[in-house]
């Protein structure tokens, strides 16, 4: 089974990259190897689908400026008084095999990616903004991504507890790529589709604590709201999906 969302990659990625931060402003600043686990539970939009539980394995590096966890790669190259550019390296976790569900049945395989881009982050009395961009590397969808978040930090009893909400833009190519159905593709039950651009709503609650085990602990928990260019496509049967994301990590 080849599909692995954005919900997985959403919330393994805000929960590493918080981990990371959270390090970050602790009094000796961290940097080093870590190690750790994830586990992380979804729904799909794609007809068909069930709702799945993913183990993750976490090896990482967090240094001054490189940042690496598995597949993700990000290196600072600006950082002044709260506000910090990342270049980025990331996976794109979608995609699907004609096994994966009935729907899929007679269509090409869609294959996952990599993608590199730019991301802004600004942090400023417990507001926290973020712009992040990255493309196709690979050739399989041909197109881009964008993502902008808005939240606000709460301290409370050594938890950090971040509620945010989200906007995710997806250009046509990607949206046509993933949802879309080819003329050689249409049958009875599943007709012609051109997917055109999308922009998704994201809203999210995330907890962070250094309390246990002598690493960090973060529970991200959220729901993506897709726009109609996706929940129009034959292949989906929803526009609604959950996600829930456990991540622990500690330095070695």
């Amino acid at each position: 089974m080849k599909i692995q969302t954005s919900l997985i990659l959403g919330g393994l990625l805000s929960a590493l990259t918080a981990s990371t931060f959270t390090y970050a402003q602790a009094p000796q600043q961290p940097q080093g190897w870590m190690y750790g686990f994830g586990i992380n539970a979804s729904q799909d939009v794609y007809a068909g689908f069930d709702n799945r539980i993913v183990p993750i394995p976490i090896i990482g590096y967090a240094g001054e400026k490189l940042r690496v966890y598995g597949p993700f790669v990000s290196y600072q190259v600006f950082q002044k008084e709260g506000f910090s550019v990342d270049a980025q390296l990331v996976p794109v976790f979608a995609g699907y095999e004609e096994s994966d569900s009935f729907i899929f049945e007679g269509m090409d395989d869609r294959d996952f990616s990599f993608a590199a881009g730019i991301s802004a982050n600004y942090n400023t009395q417990s507001w926290t903004y973020s712009l992040s961009t990255n493309a196709d590397m690979l050739g399989k969808y041909d197109g881009f991504q964008a993502t902008a978040r808005i939240g606000k930090q709460f301290r409370i009893n050594g938890f950090l507890i971040e509620p945010s909400v989200g906007l995710s833009f997806q250009d046509s190519n990607y949206v046509d790529y993933y949802y879309g159905v080819r003329p050689e593709e249409v049958t009875a039950f599943r007709g012609l589709y051109e997917g055109s651009s999308a922009t998704n709503t994201e809203v999210r609650v995330a907890v962070s604590t250094g309390k246990f085990l002598g690493g960090m602990t973060r529970v991200d928990v959220g729901a993506t709201f897709f726009d109609s260019s996706i929940s129009d496509s034959p292949l989906t049967d929803d526009d609604t999906a959950l996600s829930a994301t456990l991540v622990y990590t500690r330095m070695f």
